[in-house]
């Protein structure tokens, strides 16, 4: 089987192709985030390099974040586009799945903003104010961004090391995918992001 895998919900782009049964892995370091200036034509200089059409995809899997408000919208905006055009399932990745399974911890904490992070495991992610974190991370090593590295111990910042997370996507693409048995239900139309904002109004 045959997947792209693009994420620019974090300070990094991370893009992926499995082909013929090799994978491409490339991380895009980026200090400004200006994932929309590089990503496209950057997955393009990828398939031309390997020789592969687009049309030989047979799924496309994108994360959705929790992240970059900005990178979330350019990744599932080009992912949307070409599994649309392509005629292709595209698979919907989450930020706490794909960092927990490359870090191999178990709770992830991202700065919501307004004293609340997200909390995720594999499984969840949830909106949580800041006095009931502790309850949640209690014992446990937590991985985090750099914001919330400088406010709880314990903690280890994905940021500081620039780990490859394109196999690590390929990878929950193809579980998701085997596990999916209506193929409808991964239409691009159905795709939703998942901003790290909070709701304006409780």
């Amino acid at each position: 089987m045959n997947i792209l895998a693009i994420c620019s919900a974090l300070n990094n782009s991370y893009l992926a192709i499995k082909y013929n049964n090799k994978i491409f892995d490339e991380i895009i370091l980026s200090d400004e985030n200006y994932h929309s200036l590089y990503l496209i034509s950057k997955i393009k200089e990828i398939c031309d390099m390997h020789l592969i059409k687009l049309n030989e995809f047979d799924a496309i899997a994108v994360n959705c974040g929790p992240g970059s408000f900005t990178g979330i919208r350019v990744a599932m905006s080009v992912a949307k586009v070409m599994a649309g055009e392509l005629n292709t399932p595209l698979i919907g990745l989450n930020t706490a799945e794909i960092l927990l399974n490359a870090f191999d911890k178990e709770i992830l904490l991202m700065d919501a903003r307004r004293d609340m992070f997200f909390v995720g495991t594999k499984n969840n992610i949830e909106l949580v104010y800041k006095d009931k974190i502790e309850e949640k991370i209690k014992n446990k090593t937590i991985l985090c961004d750099k914001n919330s590295s400088k406010i709880f111990n314990n903690s280890i910042c994905f940021e500081d090391e620039n780990k490859k997370l394109g196999e690590i996507m390929i990878n929950l693409a193809l579980e998701k995918y085997n596990k999916t048995e209506n193929k409808e239900q991964i239409n691009y139309l159905k795709l939703q992001a998942n901003y790290i904002q909070t709701p304006p109004v409780f």
